[in-house]
C-alpha cells in the first residue's frame, strides 16, 4: 500500500511528512517516522534557474538535516520541471541530469531522491529520461530511490499512468515516489508506486465534498485544514482498499 506524504496542520499527527526548504523546521517540532525534504519548484513559474549558489547551499542543508534526524529524511535532488511554465527552463531533462551527477559525485552516501523529468506531457521524453537516468546511476548499482516529477501538475490520467508504469519497469527494485499526484490517478497507479504526496487537501475537491460541515472554500485555518485532511485521508484509504 503506497505511503501518503503530506504536511498537515500540527493538530494532526501524521507519520510521513513532505516538507519544503521553508518548512523544514517541522522536522524538529513534531514527531514523524519518515520525511522527504524538497527544494520546491514554484520559482520556475517565472525564472529558468535556481538562485546562484543554491546547489551548494542545498548540499549543506541536506547533510545537516540527515545528520540531525538520524537518517529519517530523504532529500530531493533539485530538478527542472517543464510543467510550471513549459519551455522556460530550456533543456530541463539535461539540466536535471546534470544536477543528479553533481550531487551524487559530491556525496553519494546521502539518501538522495533522484527525480525523473521530461518535456511537458511528452511520453517519449519521459522514456528517454528514464533510460538516461538509469545509465547515469549505473555506477551506483540498483539505485534505491526514484521520484517521478512529471506527474505533479497534470491531470492527464493516461500520461500519469504511463509515467508510473515506465518508471517501475526501468527501475523495478527502486522505491518510487510520485510527486503531487492527483487522487483521480491513484486507482490507476497504486500498484506501480510506493509513495506519493499532495498538498491538495486544503481544497474541497468533488469526491470529498460530503462531510465538510459547511466549509466549501479553501481551508485557511488549522481547524479547517484538520477537517479537510481527515476527509482526504479517508478517501485515500477507500481507494487503496479497492
Amino acid at each position: 500500500m503506497p505511503r501518503f506524504y503530506a504536511l498537515p496542520p500540527r493538530t494532526v499527527l501524521w507519520p510521513y511528512l513532505m516538507v519544503s526548504v521553508r518548512q523544514r523546521n517541522a522536522l524538529f517540532n513534531r514527531p514523524f517516522e519518515h520525511a522527504i525534504l524538497d527544494p520546491g519548484i514554484s520559482i520556475f513559474k517565472n525564472v529558468p534557474e535556481y538562485p546562484s549558489g543554491f546547489l551548494q547551499r542545498w548540499l549543506s542543508i541536506a547533510k545537516w538535516t540527515v545528520e540531525r534526524t538520524n537518517g529519517k529524511v530523504w532529500v530531493t535532488i533539485p530538478d527542472y520541471p517543464d510543467d510550471e511554465n513549459p519551455g522556460l527552463t530550456g533543456d530541463n531533462v539535461g539540466k536535471t541530469l546534470n544536477n543528479i551527477k553533481w550531487f551524487m559525485e559530491k556525496d553519494p552516501n546521502l539518501p538522495w531522491l533522484v527525480v525523473l523529468q521530461a518535456r511537458y506531457l511528452n511520453p517519449f521524453s519521459f522514456f528517454e529520461s528514464c533510460e538516461r537516468t538509469k545509465d547515469l546511476l549505473g555506477d551506483y548499482g540498483d539505485y534505491p530511490r526514484i521520484g517521478i516529477g512529471t506527474v505533479c501538475k497534470t491531470r492527464k490520467l493516461e500520461f500519469i499512468e504511463y509515467c508510473c508504469r515506465v518508471a517501475r519497469t526501468v527501475f523495478p527494485r527502486a522505491w518510487i515516489h510520485a510527486f503531487g499526484l492527483t487522487l483521480r490517478a491513484l486507482p490507476r497507479v497504486k500498484n506501480h508506486i510506493d509513495s506519493f504526496d499532495s498538498s491538495a487537501f486544503t481544497f474541497p475537491v468533488t469526491p470529498l465534498r460530503e462531510g465538510y460541515d459547511g466549509i466549501w472554500g479553501q481551508a485557511r485555518t488549522d481547524s479547517e485544514k484538520t477537517v479537510y485532511f481527515k476527509r482526504y485521508v479517508e478517501h485515500i484509504e477507500r481507494v487503496l482498499a479497492n
